[in-house]
């Protein structure tokens, strides 16, 4: 009966004093950028909302120029491919081109585009953020009044494992896009085109998704 008791006793104190373990999160590393490349190839597309245009309109001859407001198409788009290279970790330069509609506004972007993302390579968190920096010339298509213009875009994203492997940047950013228009020469005036300088500035929101491939 002493046994029996003393037995008891013990399963009791278990039941009160063994403490109970908790299952402990194994944490793992995910690799953010690919380091064992330096060259890097994305490809990506982006929706541009517009916020308005300007005109500029300067004459030469008379010291005088004009400023004023016009309409534009309010949705459109951009496709593009890029190349570049992984300096380190954090920062990205390269090229990237495509094709990009506004409206009835359609052109050939080409541009310098320099990234930057914060954080390591290598870490525990699935995600880092990035900013982006991107200038270079627009070709317009099938526009005799458009010549070669040019882009300046700059925002920021968040870079994001969307599985085990595969990378994605989902972005926004501001783009202003500069085009250089020939004055329309049809009818009579009194200034002639030769004195005129005609510049069209259009103002975006970007929003885009970028995949980087390598």
């Amino acid at each position: 009966m002493v046994l029996v008791l003393i037995a008891v006793g013990e399963v009791a104190a278990q039941k009160y004093y063994i403490p109970r373990f908790k299952k402990t999160k194994i944490e793992r590393d995910y690799e953010l950028e690919n380091m064992s490349h330096k060259f890097a190839i994305n490809l990506g597309s982006s929706f541009n909302f517009g916020l308005g245009e300007q005109d500029l309109i300067s004459y030469s001859k008379r010291g005088d120029a004009v400023n004023y407001p016009r309409r534009m198409s309010l949705s459109g788009g951009s496709f593009y491919l890029g190349a570049g290279y992984r300096f380190n970790e954090n920062f990205i330069a390269g090229l990237e081109g495509g094709f990009q509609l506004q409206g009835k506004v359609h052109s050939f972007p080409l541009y310098a585009s320099l990234k930057y993302y914060y954080g390591k390579a290598v870490q525990t968190k699935r995600h880092r953020w990035f900013n982006y920096l991107n200038a270079g010339p627009q070709f317009y298509l099938g526009d005799k009044y458009k010549t070669v213009g040019g882009l300046v875009a700059a925002g920021g994203g968040l870079r994001v494992l969307a599985g085990r492997t595969m990378k994605m940047d989902v972005y926004m950013g501001y783009q202003l896009g500069i085009r250089n228009c020939v004055p329309n020469t049809n009818g009579k005036y009194d200034i002639p085109a030769s004195d005129i300088t005609y510049r069209q500035l259009a103002h975006m929101i970007q929003v885009g998704v970028n995949i980087p491939l390598w």
